[in-house]
């Protein structure tokens, strides 16, 4: 069976943390060697650990890890705790005995928040659970506590009418060994759409099964539980940050597809990119007609980002139909259904 997630690149490990009574987790993406990372994150409400120096024209560290925690701002403790596990494990630069490893991540404002404390140790737990076998989905991890359409509360704002969304999976094989992967956690304000405009998962209706908000009668919302985070890999060598950083831009408009409304003030939409770098030369004979231009490069950055977008699309798409319901009691009839019980 084809493994459509990260850990089909060489060299990389996927492991969580799931704490299902405490409604939060957390996900770590583990490289055995350093890889070059970039980002771009457009939501209103970002936070991010180690970030700055992944932009270009920035000194190109690589990372040895990035992670996604739930917890909000205080998801950020889980970068220190990994840090330490690599350290233990004689993981990254090495000055005399001293070693000194580099990871980025972001958060999300998950379900949790309502529930129980957020514990550094869960980075601790997932970078000790991190394997290569193909990466679980739905109510794991980072993705244990989140949801999606929350715009408009139910009975006058008390209720929540969000559903369960999770981890997400997806790849794009674009031939002569080019393979591009994405996951997604996802936590969206908004709603899921299909390619053919149906809502997939999104804010319930006591009246009619969603709530559209072009056409809302009023705003009433108290959740701030949102962010959706995406980690795209790639085993093309692209050569420079900049070309990493413009697929991380293509790979968002995978949000754009997926989710309405996307990068909302509430929302800290984000999307990594990281490369194994096996590929020199990724063009098949078409090439040819580029090889002579300047436009080489730029051709390739432009086909493998239009994959990245179109496996972000469809690895939010695999986030809600992986996902499982679950209980809250501050939700609209005491439940966040998933997509198929909601169907």
């Amino acid at each position: 069976m084809t493994n459509n997630t990260l850990t089909a690149l060489n060299g990389v490990k996927v492991g969580h943390s799931t704490h299902l009574d405490k409604l939060t987790g957390c996900t770590v993406v583990l490289f055995d060697q350093p890889y070059t990372v970039a980002y771009k994150s457009y939501g209103g409400a970002p936070g991010t650990f180690n970030t700055d120096s992944l932009l270009s024209g920035k000194t190109s560290y690589k990372e040895n890890a990035i992670f996604i925690a739930g917890g909000s701002i205080t998801g950020l403790m889980t970068g220190a705790s990994i840090i330490e596990e690599l350290r233990n494990n004689k993981k990254g630069s090495c000055i005399g005995d001293v070693y000194n490893p580099s990871v980025t991540g972001a958060i999300v404002f998950d379900l949790g928040m309502r529930v129980a404390p957020y514990d550094s140790l869960y980075g601790t737990e997932a970078y000790r659970d991190a394997t290569s076998d193909p990466v679980q989905g739905g109510n794991v991890g980072a993705g244990t506590g989140v949801s999606v359409g929350k715009f408009q509360w139910l009975e006058k704002g008390t209720k929540s009418g969000a559903m369960k969304t999770g981890v997400g999976s997806a790849r794009v094989d674009l031939g002569n060994g080019v393979i591009v992967t994405a996951m997604t956690v996802l936590n969206a304000l908004g709603n899921v759409i299909l390619p053919n405009g149906e809502v997939l998962a999104g804010n319930r209706d006591e009246n009619k099964k969603f709530k559209n908000i072009e056409d809302r009668d009023e705003f009433i919302t108290q959740d701030q539980t949102n962010t959706t985070i995406s980690i795209v890999g790639i085993n093309v060598d692209l050569k420079s940050k900049e070309h990493y950083e413009k697929i991380a831009h293509f790979a968002s408009q995978g949000h754009v597809r997926a989710i309405n409304p996307v990068h909302t003030s509430s929302d800290g939409d984000t999307v990594f990119v990281f490369s194994t770098g096996e590929i020199k030369d990724p063009l098949n004979n078409m090439g040819k007609y580029f090889s002579e231009t300047d436009n080489d490069i730029h051709l390739q950055v432009d086909v493998i980002g239009n994959a990245a977008a179109k496996a972000v699309q469809e690895s939010v798409y695999d986030a809600c139909r992986q996902a499982g319901s679950i209980k809250f009691a501050d939700s609209y009839k005491g439940i966040i259904p998933n997509s198929k019980d909601y169907s």
